[in-house]
């Protein structure tokens, strides 16, 4: 088991260059793929952890908003700056920024869930060999 496969969360900069350098393509190409599946196919993308956030003190610094891509899915919570970046992405072929797209992460769970879901294979710098279907 390599160590990566230990991690809980990635940031999104570190899942498209991490999958990009397996997949033998440019980080940039993977982060479209990333952000289209956050807007479109509901892959599970936050900005911060709904678990850590408490009452009394609120989300301080960005202005945050919920988000679900498919009907009847829990919304994730994303910095409003990251979702319209993330739509201009999809929608107008933005070029994805490291620096609007810095505090985004994602769980391993919900990164599996949506690679099954969408039919792509498991990336071994995430995801142990026995986890991946040959």
């Amino acid at each position: 088991m390599q160590p990566g496969q230990l991690v809980e969360t990635y940031k999104f900069w570190d899942v498209a260059t991490l999958w990009a350098k397996e997949r033998l393509e440019s980080d940039v190409v993977v982060a479209r793929a990333l952000a289209r599946g956050v807007i479109v196919d509901g892959l599970r993308f936050q900005s911060a952890d709904p678990a850590w956030i408490k009452a009394e003190r609120s989300l301080k610094g960005y202005p945050y908003v919920g988000y679900a891509a498919v009907p009847d899915a829990p919304p994730v919570l994303l910095r409003i700056e990251a979702l319209e970046h993330l739509l201009a992405v999809v929608r107008s072929a933005a070029a994805p920024s490291r620096e609007i797209l810095h505090a985004e992460f994602v769980r391993r769970v919900d990164f599996g869930t949506w690679l099954v879901t969408a039919r792509q294979s498991l990336p071994s710098f995430w995801f142990a060999a026995h986890e991946r279907p040959v």
